[in-house]
């Protein structure tokens, strides 16, 4: 008897053939952007993000700009693969920036509600490959399968095995250079750093809205071209 899987979570990831000639440059230049902007956090287990910190706009950092242009291209093939008609849309990079985990240090469950696409690229990470570093989670919210809701709870045993049709969570492997491009409003996480090492990764968040042209405006689930808008006070 069959058991037909719809509606899959679509997560792209490319491991950039160049990495290993940038590596060094990022690394110090994250590391310089994290000793002028750092700040005391309350939650020491928690990593140094540089949104939190006023460091929130490396895309426009020239030190960046081999990162940049790939996370253009990467979206632009993501997007494709989801079937998009990329002539009727432009995107737009709203905010980048560096995230460095420590030891023992994560990232809370989060999703970034002011964006539409995400990518996060790991610059350098100990032990690459190795869920010892800190996994990247994404957790599903909707949980379709789940006939009883909470049957998958931490506090029951009800489910016997875990399986592709009832897991709760998807972990990627932190890997060197590579970069992973996902909807921004999946819920994410990520696991705790274990390594003595720095684990030091860049994230972009990206918008859509309509290519200036005919469909500009003319659909109420496509935001019009910046172009369009007039701001509050200006004649």
């Amino acid at each position: 008897m069959p058991v037909d899987t719809w509606f899959p979570l679509a997560i792209y990831y490319e491991d950039l053939p160049d990495a290993s000639q940038h590596r060094q440059a990022l690394i110090e230049a994250v590391l310089a952007l994290e000793k002028a902007g750092y700040e005391p956090r309350n939650f020491p287990e928690m990593a140094w993000t540089g949104d939190l910190h006023g460091v929130a706009q490396i895309h426009l950092d020239p030190r960046f700009a081999w990162v940049v242009a790939q996370v253009e291209t990467h979206t632009r093939q993501y997007l494709e693969a989801l079937g998009l008609d990329l002539d009727q849309v432009d995107l737009y990079i709203q905010r980048a920036w560096p995230v460095v985990s420590r030891h023992q240090q994560e990232v809370g469950s989060h999703c970034h509600n002011t964006a539409h696409i995400s990518a996060v690229y790991y610059v350098a990470v100990p032990e690459s490959g190795s869920d010892e570093a800190g996994c990247l989670a994404f957790f599903d919210d909707v949980r379709q399968n789940e006939v009883s809701p909470g049957l998958g709870s931490e506090n029951t045993d009800i489910i016997a095995q875990w399986n592709y049709l009832n897991q709760d969570q998807a972990l990627y492997l932190p890997t060197e250079g590579r970069l992973i491009v996902f909807p921004s409003k999946q819920r994410h996480g990520v696991t705790l750093n274990h390594t003595e090492g720095l684990r030091i990764s860049l994230s972009f968040d990206i918008v859509l809205t309509a290519a200036p042209g005919q469909s500009a405006g003319s659909y109420e689930f496509l935001t019009p071209p910046p172009s369009q808008w007039k701001r509050f006070g200006e004649s």
